[in-house]
């Protein structure tokens, strides 16, 4: 593995070789990835005789590989098999343990990997183009999105679509989704007038949520009118009714068409909390993760189910989920990313589902 040099400023002057030479770039060469040094460095290659910004010794740009259906000059999977490596940018908020394996996973496998920590760099936005074969959203920052959505638009590959990314970043769309595709979840109702919620709560507490939040911040159970004084009238309020649960969370993994169940307690509070404990999928839960893949369209993805008096409740989903309790998780996602890229090189459809239909213009997907 490369590490960044203090030889940044060559890119500068014009030679391109000895700037990349300076990147943290993944390329199997074996060894442990120092993926926390790494992060903020693989913005930076191929920019040729220009004017880099730097924030300490860090370059800040983009880079990434045109796909073949924007029209890019690309070689074939064959022809390029012994000239030039795979690429892969994931596009990240933090590295955790499953990412970071997974990393060294496929650099194993001969891919070049950047890690593209956007809200650690300083972006010339007229310097974002594609040369990666493909880019994992992993985060769902909005900066992320944003730099996502610019590149999709360049003719990026992106893993999940970014349209379906970008559309599951709000969770009244998520949830309408759900409903419309027969999942159960709880009943749900958005407002920006808190006083509108006051008669729900005479059936019983409701559960708020930020209607684009993640990661389980700024939820809160309401039993009493006063205790949504604070809500802000300024954003959408997204209550559910609060299902009382029969236990710990489920937490449904699924990578592809397989999928694991976790076991967690709600908030979590600790490193263990949040790796679960493993638990075999009914295939009642099997199903319904099933289904809510084919309602989104997207093959990597997390959902949160409550078992509330012995019957499921959908109440989350996420499009790229941390994977922690899943067990041989590096290597699945290392496989599946390395699977995908695969077919984007040979212009296939990055989902392998059978059962999915995709349609390009509005990233609908088709429930059979």
């Amino acid at each position: 593995m490369k590490t960044a040099c203090g030889d940044a400023g060559s890119a500068a002057d014009g030679n391109a070789a000895s700037f990349r030479s300076c990147m943290v770039r993944m390329n199997g060469r074996g060894g442990s990835p120092q993926v926390a040094g790494c992060v903020s460095h693989l913005w930076s290659a191929r920019m040729s005789g220009r004017h880099t910004s730097k924030r300490g010794d860090k370059a800040f740009f983009l880079t990434g590989r045109r796909c073949p259906e924007a029209g890019g000059s690309r070689r074939s999977v064959d022809s390029r098999a012994h000239v030039d490596p795979m690429r892969v940018g994931i596009i990240l908020d933090w590295v955790n343990p499953n990412i970071e394996q997974a990393v060294h996973l496929l650099s194993e496998r001969g891919a070049e990997v950047a890690l593209i920590h956007p809200e650690k760099q300083f972006i010339s936005l007229a310097r974002v183009q594609v040369e990666n074969d493909l880019y994992v959203l992993k985060s769902g920052t909005d900066l992320a999105l944003s730099l996502g959505g610019a590149l999709h638009a360049l003719g990026a590959a992106t893993l999940n679509h970014y349209p379906t990314v970008a559309m599951m970043r709000s969770k009244i769309t998520v949830t309408r989704i759900l409903q419309a595709a027969g999942l159960p979840t709880p009943d749900t109702y958005v407002t920006t007038a808190r006083d509108d919620l006051g008669p729900l709560l005479e059936a019983g507490p409701l559960i708020i949520k930020p209607h684009r939040g993640s990661r389980g911040e700024g939820i809160r159970i309401v039993r009493q009118v006063g205790e949504m004084a604070d809500l802000s009238a300024n954003e959408p309020i997204l209550a559910q009714r609060y299902m009382e649960p029969d236990g710990p969370d489920h937490k449904i993994f699924c990578i592809g068409e397989q999928f694991f169940g976790v076991r967690r307690i709600w908030p979590l509070r600790t490193y263990e909390d949040k790796v679960g404990d493993p638990f075999s999928l009914t295939p009642e839960l099997r199903d319904l993760a099933r289904r809510c893949g084919r309602a989104f369209g997207i093959g990597v993805y997390g959902m949160d189910v409550v078992l509330s008096a012995g019957r499921p409740y959908v109440v989350d989903v996420s499009h790229f989920g941390s994977y922690m309790g899943v067990p041989d998780a590096p290597r699945l996602l290392a496989e599946y990313i390395y699977a995908a890229c695969q077919r984007s090189l040979r212009g296939e459809p990055l989902l392998a589902t059978a059962a999915t239909t995709q349609r390009c213009g509005g990233d609908r997907a088709t429930v059979p």
